[in-house]
């Protein structure tokens, strides 16, 4: 073989190699990030992201109602057993079609459900008043089911016209099948559950009924004393709330939740906590959401 001949056979072995190694850094190297934009940012997979995750709980978020948007969210559009939040939207449905609030109210035997309840003797009557304050603050389920008897509207057209206002609010993943709260199937997201106490707060007696720290009142037929508490912890006798609106829920399968909206400079604010573990980590996972 002439030297010719040798030089560009080893010409073409080294630019073959040459290509080949381009080739390999090419596909075996992490394209780079660009200038400004982390990993976390451009929401790749599998990679660290530290504003995830911060709470041990189903569904958690932060919307903020002056610009309609998320500040935080943790499976906020996961549908979940939403418990007792069910009673915004029966309040509201309640309002919408009028209530006498001195209107002389019972409740029935079977009324008697498990979980909180009103206790009246034979003979003893309250208001309709009472019945929406004990629904709200104190989630009472009996109070709620004789609320809506009263009213006068059927059971089934009352649901439907729950299903009717969550379709107005445009709460897509949410569905109703009874008033209290108390079956597992009435459904929403965290996400929706915050549309709909924005709405629910929105209504004076909603917001105030809710956010009450303790509530007083005389029973018709034996003039005895009643009194309880809200069911929201963070709501306490004694107090200014920082809170303008506020429901509690707990079945055991949907496990602890709340929703709040803030007051003063959070009042902008609704914080959504689905499926907690306990009702301490409830109460403390709401209080780190407002401060997000």
């Amino acid at each position: 073989m002439n030297r010719s001949t040798l030089f560009f056979a080893s010409l073409s072995l080294l630019l073959l190699l040459a290509v080949g190694y381009t080739l390999w850094q090419a596909f075996a190297t992490k394209p780079a990030t660009p200038l400004g934009v982390s990993d976390a940012a451009l929401g790749l997979p599998g990679l660290e992201d530290s504003s995830r995750d911060l709470f041990q709980v189903a569904s958690a978020l932060l919307y903020d109602t002056d610009t309609s948007s998320i500040t935080y969210e943790q499976n906020a559009f996961e549908r979940r057993s939403i418990a007792s939040i069910t009673k915004l939207m029966t309040a509201m449905v309640a309002l919408d079609h009028g209530i006498d609030w001195d209107q002389e109210a019972d409740i029935l035997l079977e009324e008697y459900f498990y979980g909180s309840k009103m206790r009246l003797h034979p003979g003893e009557t309250v208001t309709m008043r009472d019945l929406f304050h004990s629904s709200l603050m104190a989630s009472a389920n009996n109070s709620t089911q004789a609320m809506v008897r009263q009213i006068g509207i059927p059971e089934k057209e009352f649901i439907r016209r729950m299903n009717a206002k969550a379709i107005e609010l445009g709460l897509e993943q949410t569905r109703f099948v009874e008033a209290t709260g108390l079956d597992p199937d009435n459904i929403s997201t965290a996400y929706e559950v915050a549309k709909l106490a924005e709405a629910a707060f929105a209504y004076p007696d909603i917001a105030t009924a809710s956010t009450r720290a303790e509530y007083v009142f005389t029973v018709k037929g034996s003039g005895r004393e009643y009194r309880f508490g809200n069911s929201n912890k963070l709501i306490e006798p004694d107090q200014a709330t920082t809170l303008t609106g506020s429901k509690t829920g707990y079945l055991y399968e949907s496990g602890y939740c709340l929703v709040v909206q803030g007051k003063d400079e959070q009042h902008h604010k609704i914080a959504v906590v689905l499926g907690s573990l306990s009702e301490p980590g409830h109460f403390q996972d709401i209080q780190r959401l407002l401060k997000l």
